[in-house]
């Protein structure tokens, strides 16, 4: 008879899977920390080791828990994170705040886009889009 096994579930923190401070305060919707992380000379652009999510991917996949993502995401923006960005399991922060199925998600998707973010279908796969 097989056993069950319960899978291990990614719990966020500082060092985990290469999470930063920085991805940690995007995920937290934490502003003051998020501007901390920046103005010590964390890099938006850099990349966990769990989906490849930058700060940006992790404001927007948490976009529902509320926050002050909107400004969060102005500061990102400022320090130069990529709009469309595409995460090694094929998520944009548009396509992650669309899934976030949420009054601060649906703010937040349209905030991307309203800064030149693209609108992809669901999911980009290699910079292409599924539409």
């Amino acid at each position: 008879m097989a056993t069950f096994r319960k899978p291990k579930l990614f719990t966020p923190a500082v060092g985990a899977r290469g999470m930063t401070e920085l991805h940690f305060a995007a995920y937290s919707g934490d502003l003051e920390r998020l501007e901390r992380a920046l103005d010590s000379g964390l890099d938006p652009e850099t990349p966990d080791d769990y989906r490849g999510y930058t700060a940006l991917h992790w404001l927007a996949d948490m976009a529902a828990t509320g926050g002050p993502r909107l400004r969060m995401l102005e500061v990102l923006v400022a320090h130069g994170a990529d709009l469309d960005r595409v995460s090694a399991t094929g998520d944009t922060a548009v396509s992650l705040a669309r899934d976030a199925a949420s009054a601060g998600g649906d703010a937040l998707e349209a905030a991307l886009i309203a800064l030149g973010a693209r609108a992809p279908g669901k999911r980009v796969q290699g910079g292409d889009s599924d539409e």
